[in-house]
């Protein structure tokens, strides 16, 4: 009986040897003294349980059960007599990729175990704890908590990797809106999955990428222990349909239209386009950009309306009659500045000279108020005066004429200084 379930068990290990790890805990062993056989029995079924947690069915981890070890020991031997070199030989006959086992002793009044984990290809001690309690039921508890770890490294040395790096064809969007799903999360530990390289259990894992400018992929890839797969898949731009027309100044405008640096037609226009594509319209320097806002929409409609545009043969003409017009404004206007610039600078000359010229009147006037006083005086002489002789006679009247004569000179002078000095200051 024990030969046929060695050649059954053998023979799912070499027809089936990529669909599990298998993991063997040995029968613990210990003094007589120390432990009963029901003793040594339960605190295996405990290492054993706890290798279950750590190394769950659906990563491909088989823990061997008592049954499957015991028909594989050499003949004559019993579990619980198999340690040292026994241990790792028995995991060879057995298939097993992994063996643990623990011994339990004694230290003053505390029971001891040592747990040693071996990987049986190549006779290599993986791990191993230590502990002690003053009784069978605190050591199961130190067994529990300090198996996992153990256990775990077999998880770990089993692991393969996975290199993502998906390419983002045309490289429009962000890197940072690339999100990376593995299994359905993604998030692995509290860190989110970006580009580069991952561990992961061995098997079929489900890969997801997802951008908000490009179709999401989701695919399956074979992870195997010690090997890294390489998942480069070129994701395909998210696309979408739009009609464009372009207004500048209230009235309709046609103008090239550009996406991604490339022209795609004039306006209007309507076409399907990446949704993160840069769409520009206009000619030369006067491009602008249009945003375009899909919101879930399947399709655009958009006016935009030009801020500049290059100008058509009607408006340059327009353009240039104005300017001609302004030209000829401008040029009255300077005109206009210069004459009153050269009036405010004769008149800065001509004010002084003309208030000069009215006090000098003024003063005129007043010397001819003056002569006519003493010709009035020489007059009255003259009319009460008895002359002796002809000469004296004429001399008196000489006096008088000069005197008027003097009077209407200044007079004349005056008025035409004050006359002249007004206008002076008024023109000028």
């Amino acid at each position: 009986m024990n030969f046929i379930h060695k050649v059954l068990f053998l023979s799912v290990g070499l027809v089936f040897p990529a669909l599990a790890t298998h993991v063997a805990v040995l029968e613990t062993t210990a003094a007589k003294d120390v432990l009963t056989l029901e003793e040594k029995q339960y605190l295996t079924d405990v290492l054993r349980s706890e290798a279950v947690k750590a190394l769950p069915a659906e990563q491909n981890y088989t823990i061997m059960t008592r049954e499957n070890i015991s028909v594989m020991l050499p003949p004559g031997k019993a579990v619980e007599d198999c340690e040292g070199s026994c241990l790792v030989e028995t995991g060879k006959n057995i298939a097993a990729d992994f063996v643990a086992q623990g011994h339990v002793g004694r230290f003053a009044n505390n029971l001891t175990i040592t747990v040693e984990l071996y990987e049986t290809a190549g006779n290599k001690l993986m791990g191993s704890f230590s502990t002690k309690a003053p009784d069978i039921e605190s050591l199961e508890v130190e067994i529990r908590q300090k198996s996992n770890g153990l256990f775990s490294r077999i998880l770990a040395s089993s692991l393969g990797k996975v290199d993502l790096q998906p390419v983002l064809a045309d490289k429009v969007g962000h890197e940072a809106e690339l999100v990376i799903k593995i299994d359905g999360e993604s998030k692995k530990d509290g860190r989110k999955y970006v580009r580069g390289e991952w561990e992961l259990a061995p098997g079929i894992h489900e890969i997801e990428f997802e951008h908000r400018c490009y179709e999401p992929q989701k695919f399956k890839v074979n992870v195997q222990s010690g090997t890294t797969v390489t998942v480069n898949n070129s994701l395909d731009p998210a696309m979408g349909s739009f009609s464009l027309t372009t207004e500048y100044k209230g009235a309709f405008r046609e103008v090239p239209v550009f996406v991604n640096g490339t022209m795609a037609g004039r306006t209007p226009f309507t076409g399907r386009v990446p949704i993160c594509a840069k769409v520009e319209v206009g000619e030369d320097e006067f491009r602008e950009t249009v945003v375009l806002e899909w919101s879930g929409k399947e399709k655009l409609e958009i006016v935009h309306n030009l801020k500049n545009a290059k100008p058509t043969a009607e408006e340059l003409r327009a353009d240039s009659l104005a300017a001609a017009q302004q030209q000829m404004a401008q040029a009255a206007t300077d005109e206009a500045a210069r004459a009153a610039a050269a009036k405010e600078k004769r008149s800065a000359i001509a004010k002084p000279v003309s208030i000069a010229m009215m006090v000098l009147g003024l003063a005129s006037v007043g010397v001819g108020i003056y002569e006519n006083s003493v010709a009035k005086d020489e007059r009255k002489k003259y009319d009460e005066a008895t002359f002796d002789n002809q000469k004296d006679f004429d001399d008196q009247w000489d006096k008088v004429e000069s005197a008027k004569t003097m009077r209407n000179i200044f007079y004349g002078v005056g008025a035409g200084l004050l006359g002249v000095g007004a206008v002076v200051f008024f023109v000028f």
